[in-house]
């Protein structure tokens, strides 16, 4: 099973938002865009169905933005793949009506199987919260460019022939 690329943008916003949940700051849509270099149009859209499930609040105007409406412990990633993904229909058959369209549907027990395991899948996600997702929040946030009050410290290193230099990255 494969994610489309709207839910992994999805759960890209929904873990910058985490890292700035703390602070209660709101996110502008421009500091996401630019911190994973997704187009702001998509994020307008992810952000505004967000926004309607109860995940996010948003506030308009000049100083508006973005920010989580629950504690990340509180959002499952099941959650947020059930409303990103919205359709789950791994084969024809799980389709609505179309539960017929086989001509061994009768006999077929495959349908069953995948259903577990799609059912494994999701139950594997409701585990997982935005919280969990986010292993090293200190590092998430400095890749990010979100740890506003640390800075990146590049070790200097002594030349002897022109003083101090910058260390090789």
């Amino acid at each position: 099973m494969k994610l489309t690329v709207y839910t992994d943008y999805t759960l890209r916003v929904l873990m910058y938002l985490s890292l700035r949940h703390e602070s209660g700051a709101l996110t502008t849509i421009d500091e996401i865009a630019a911190a994973y270099d997704i187009s702001r149009s998509h994020l307008m859209k992810i952000v505004h169905q967000m926004g309607a499930a109860g995940l996010l609040e948003t506030v308009r105007g000049r100083s508006g933005g973005v920010r989580l409406a629950r504690d990340p412990a509180a959002i499952s990633i099941g959650m947020v793949v059930r409303i990103a993904e919205g359709d789950f229909a791994l084969v024809e058959c799980f389709e609505a009506g179309k539960e017929d369209c086989c001509a061994i549907a009768p006999a077929c027990n495959l349908t069953r199987g995948l259903r577990r395991a799609l059912d494994a899948f999701m139950l594997e996600l409701d585990r997982m919260t935005l919280r969990d997702a986010v292993a090293a929040p200190s590092v998430a946030a400095s890749l990010l460019g979100i740890d506003g009050d640390q800075r990146r410290i590049i070790p200097l290193v002594r030349s002897p022939a022109s003083g101090v230099k910058r260390s090789p990255e």
